[in-house]
């Protein structure tokens, strides 16, 4: 796909919402550490390929030192742009499918964390890089791995290795789907194995993440703004028990009580009602097309739900007792499981007019 107006739009809003944040929403709340990556607070050059936080530290450190705040802050809205790009250039999209996608992408939340100085805007550049590599793969195409997707699996492990679990499950189903030619039994025995797979995991480490659950708390200072009390893990094994809440409220980032008491969250909370909405529309249609021919693609479904799972999962724990983190958070992942949903309900929905158009004839 020819990069066309929409995509330069697109970037022009980042660049617009990187300014923003800068001069306009920094004057309002808080930034996170984008001030002190770029101060050189976090300039640890020694520790660069070991630590993310010296990593970005060092990295923000030496571009606003050359370069100055606008320039250290536009290498990271390009960075971002080219993670999602690297996507969604590989889907066939039309003009209006595109805009909606990068409609659902330029939402303030998404826009201002992952066009300044953050590890959430280096999140959306590894996390479109591996999807644009799963979509080839997906596709069947026969190539070597690239050195930017080797740099993209590197700041995975060194940004948010509890991602793994998410690429590894997605990567593995397709590899042995794909090695074995299997079919629609197998591909579900596949899911099946991968079920029974992860709740042995969760059985066989049960206690450690128990432990875990009430270590966390500590780490979320109830003297910040936006931080909830632990009501959620207080006896054992709330963590498994509380997850369906968990996970939806992590996801969500402030509830309506919240929103109340602090009107200014409720743009995030409009925020997350459109994009539950789009998620809700899309896997509507997809039942829709289910009905229509009586069958589901278990593959596709399958690495949907693996997706969706593992990375709402890992990250419910860092963001269901903090709004603010809940929404920040999740920049990382967000435009991966858009720019996912638009794929696979393409491919869906390809099929399904194949199918139709076979039965005419």
């Amino acid at each position: 796909m020819i990069v066309n107006k929409q995509l330069v739009i697109f970037l022009i809003l980042k660049i617009f919402y990187m300014f923003f944040a800068l001069y306009v929403f920094s004057k309002i709340t808080s930034l996170g550490d984008t001030f002190a990556y770029l101060d050189g607070s976090h300039f640890y050059p020694k520790s660069f390929f070991l630590d993310s936080t010296a990593t970005l530290g060092t990295l923000g450190y030496l571009l606003n030192n050359m370069f100055g705040i606008v320039i250290a802050n536009l290498f990271f809205v390009f960075l971002s742009f080219y993670g999602i790009y690297y996507s969604v250039s590989r889907l066939n999209l039309t003009n209006k499918q595109l805009f909606f996608l990068l409609l659902l992408l330029s939402f303030p939340s998404f826009g201002i964390w992952t066009s300044i100085s953050s590890k959430e805007a280096i999140g959306v550049f590894y996390m479109g890089i591996i999807l644009g590599f799963f979509i080839d793969l997906l596709e069947n195409k026969k190539r070597k791995v690239k050195i930017v997707e080797y740099i993209a699996l590197y700041l995975l492990f060194l940004f948010k290795m509890q991602y793994l679990a998410a690429i590894l499950s997605i990567w593995v189903y397709i590899k042995i789907s794909y090695f074995f030619n299997l079919k629609a039994f197998g591909k579900s025995m596949l899911l099946f194995i991968h079920i029974l797979i992860t709740i042995s995991f969760f059985y066989y480490f049960k206690e450690d993440i128990n432990d875990i659950s009430f270590i966390l708390p500590d780490h979320f200072s109830l003297d910040a703004g936006s931080t909830r009390e632990n009501t959620i893990w207080v006896d054992d094994y709330d963590v498994f028990g509380n997850a369906p809440y968990g996970i939806f409220i992590a996801f969500w980032g402030p509830t309506f009580l919240e929103v109340i008491q602090k009107p200014i969250q409720s743009i995030v909370f409009i925020e997350s009602l459109v994009i539950f909405l789009f998620f809700l529309f899309f896997l509507f249609k997809a039942s829709i097309l289910v009905i229509r021919t009586g069958k589901i693609n278990i593959f596709y479904f399958s690495i949907f739900s693996m997706a969706i799972f593992w990375l709402l999962f890992v990250h419910y724990p860092f963001g269901v007792l903090n709004p603010g983190s809940a929404v920040r958070y999740r920049e990382n992942f967000y435009g991966f499981l858009v720019v996912l949903l638009f794929y696979l309900y393409q491919k869906i929905k390809l099929r399904y007019e194949i199918e139709k158009n076979n039965d005419t004839y």
